[in-house]
């Protein structure tokens, strides 16, 4: 009887026709036996994925050691770079490019959504963009924050899962190269624009005397639409920024003066995080700074302002972003029963900075054994665990965000 009833809500949980669920708020809890029997769906979020190599074949140690981490319906991480067919190199563009594979290693590891926006995502121009999702399309990856044009490149992903469709909305802000943006006739990067008075920010620079940050108006409007679409047509929605526009000082500045405020998220971003919220978004995520940033629970619904880095194959010429923060990171793990927030359990991982054989530490482009085995993660265990999970617990306390820390987890507390 209980198999039945379970597999009568699945069924009725995973269907929707229209813009209306099939019937999904209807059935919301079954007595079974005595017991009360709800629908359960789990969102493991991991830092960025700045991925260079086939790990099931460069360091094949490194997905066995973190595989059991990253469990769930949902299992989510930024690509960060653009992918780059046989024959095709850094002459062609930057630095951050990885072949096919790196997807297979990435499913291997039981990613199934990824957000492709990134300042990275178009390191190979156009050819990277049809690159990134020629590739992820073969492999029936769920993705979103790219496209062959602007509509494409803010459009929803949506993953169907057993427990509910999750859908994803992904853009980036910050660092986007000039021609990186997509438009209504050329590919690229769904762009969040932020103005500094009448100036752009765009982090390459820095604005002393500039006016408070805001969104674009047109970039808002468009990511908020897409929001609000997705809630139509999905169980829950997941959010993620890309971001590097802090407050006015350039993001190679704000780094190489270790000033204190890559540790937190900028006044316009908290606000615009609450727009998402608002407009739906049950999670939202980000990366860039690329450190640690707090949670903050806003009307029920998890921010998570960084997650840091998964993997960091970061090349050792770029020293401004590095510093021990850098090599450490942690894996969310999100518990919603009948579309209501009831867990979220911290996992903190850490990042080796040296890899196998030899850097090349004259550039950033070249790809070898050490850049391959780099910044590869692994449960963070005893007392550097319990650091981690005691910075990011002072972090969240700002917004008021409990975190109680258990060994090597922690767990948020959420009010019922």
């Amino acid at each position: 009887m209980r198999a039945c009833l379970s597999n009568l809500v699945n069924c009725i949980g995973r269907y929707r026709i229209g813009r209306y669920r099939a019937c999904a708020g209807i059935i919301a809890l079954w007595w079974v036996a005595g017991e009360v029997w709800a629908q359960s769906l789990t969102i493991t979020l991991a830092g960025q994925s700045m991925i260079r190599s086939d790990l099931r074949q460069s360091a094949p140690q490194t997905l066995a050691g973190i595989r059991p981490l990253l469990q769930g319906d949902v299992i989510f991480t930024n690509l960060e770079g653009a992918i780059a067919e046989p024959g095709q190199s850094v002459a062609q563009g930057r630095g951050f490019l990885a072949p096919p594979e790196v997807l297979d290693a990435l499913q291997s590891l039981g990613f199934n959504l990824l957000a492709l926006s990134d300042n990275h995502a178009f390191d190979l121009g156009v050819t990277g963009i049809e690159n990134t999702l020629r590739e992820t399309q073969q492999r029936g990856i769920v993705c979103a924050g790219i496209g062959e044009n602007v509509l494409q490149a803010a459009a929803p992903g949506y993953l169907h899962t057993a427990h509910g469709t999750v859908a994803l909305v992904a853009s980036a802000s910050g660092l986007i190269g000039p021609t990186a943006s997509a438009t209504a006739d050329r590919p690229g990067v769904n762009e969040l624009r932020v103005h500094a008075g009448d100036q752009l920010n765009e982090a390459t620079e820095d604005l002393p005397d500039a006016a408070a940050n805001r969104p674009d108006a047109m970039d808002a409007s468009r990511i908020l639409r897409n929001i609000r679409e997705a809630k139509h047509h999905a169980s829950l929605v997941v959010v993620y920024q890309h971001n590097h526009v802090f407050e006015h000082h350039a993001f190679s500045t704000i780094f190489t003066e270790g000033m204190a405020e890559r540790l937190a998220p900028a006044d316009w971003l908290r606000r615009w995080t609450h727009a998402e919220v608002d407009a739906g978004a049950d999670v939202v995520v980000m990366h860039g700074a690329p450190l640690l940033h707090g949670v903050e629970i806003y009307h029920g619904r998890p921010i998570f302002y960084d997650l840091g880095n998964f993997i960091y194959n970061v090349p050792p010429t770029l020293t401004y972003i590095e510093e021990p923060m850098s090599w450490e990171s942690a894996i969310a793990t999100i518990q919603f029963v009948d579309g209501k927030l009831v867990k979220i359990q911290l996992r903190p991982v850490v990042l080796n900075e040296n890899g196998e054989g030899q850097p090349d530490v004259h550039s950033q482009y070249t790809n070898n054994q050490f850049l391959d085995t780099r910044g590869l993660p692994a449960p963070a265990l005893g007392v550097r665990a319990g650091y981690i999970l005691a910075r990011m617990a002072s972090l969240s306390q700002a917004y008021g965000t409990v975190m109680r820390v258990h060994g090597d987890t922690a767990d948020i507390e959420l009010s019922h």
